[in-house]
């Protein structure tokens, strides 16, 4: 089975590489590693780019999840560092989503630009999929798993005021920049599409300051924990899921 992983660090102990390719979509070239992981094959994609220097709102969304849906994967699990809007989800927690709401300005949100085509997102991050996260990582100690949550995604680069994130925290859990359009899209290629998030930091006002470094650091101390969950989630995984994510499109098009 092949799956998709996409995120903005390098994960080193479960992505060995074996294999590197570049992948031509028509939105632009992408890196991808390819690993084995038990039975399965691994396509991992730095969303920020084979350099990792690519800003949130400069990423190419499209031409990533593009190179995954050429490349015939299946689902996609994602891991995103992000910051806390409530004070019950600490710095070292864990969050798979549920939900999300998007604060971006001006990003490429969809592959249908010439068609009308408005895709469900009632429940966007596959419940087949979330659940296999949730049941894996409540398997490994010393990890502290919130099992929903709705991401607020913001344009970035810039961090937020505390103004901002005392609105944000009346509709939302956690906050980062690149949740959209990736889930957006992988709906739209119908990949099932779950997130993995760490929490590297408290909101603007709930901490006195914050600093790249800190985020940086927490993300690379609970590394051994992203590995562990990871790996149990992709050995864990069949071609056999109870989701209606692969047939999407077909009932969003007028």
């Amino acid at each position: 089975m092949k799956i998709g992983l996409i995120s903005g660090h390098r994960i080193p102990g479960l992505i060995r590489t074996k294999e590197t390719v570049s992948v031509e979509t028509a939105y632009g070239s992408v890196t991808v590693e390819l690993a084995s992981v038990g039975e399965h094959t691994v396509f991992f994609i730095n969303r920020h780019g084979e350099q990792a220097t690519l800003p949130p709102h400069k990423i190419n969304y499209r031409a990533n999840i593009e190179a995954l849906s050429s490349s015939h994967v299946d689902c996609v699990l994602a891991v995103s560092a992000v910051g806390s809007l409530k004070n019950k989800i600490k710095p070292g927690d864990f969050v798979i989503p549920h939900d999300f709401i998007d604060c971006t300005k001006s990003r490429r949100y969809t592959f249908f630009d010439e068609q009308r085509i408005h895709v469900d997102m009632a429940n966007p991050y596959c419940p087949a999929l979330r659940e296999t996260l949730i049941e894996t990582a409540a398997t490994v100690p010393s990890t502290m798993i919130h099992d929903k949550g709705v991401y607020l995604t913001t344009e970035g680069p810039r961090l937020e005021t505390v103004t901002e994130i005392q609105y944000f925290s009346q509709f939302a859990d956690i906050v980062g920049m690149t949740g959209v359009p990736e889930v957006v899209l992988a709906r739209e290629k119908e990949m099932c599409y779950a997130s993995l998030c760490i929490v590297c930091n408290m909101a603007a006002g709930l901490q006195k300051i914050l600093t790249a470094e800190e985020i940086t650091r927490l993300f690379k101390k609970q590394e051994p924990l992203v590995n562990k969950i990871l790996r149990n989630a992709i050995e864990s995984l069949t071609e056999k899921r109870t989701c209606s994510c692969r047939n999407r499109v077909s009932k969003a098009m007028l």
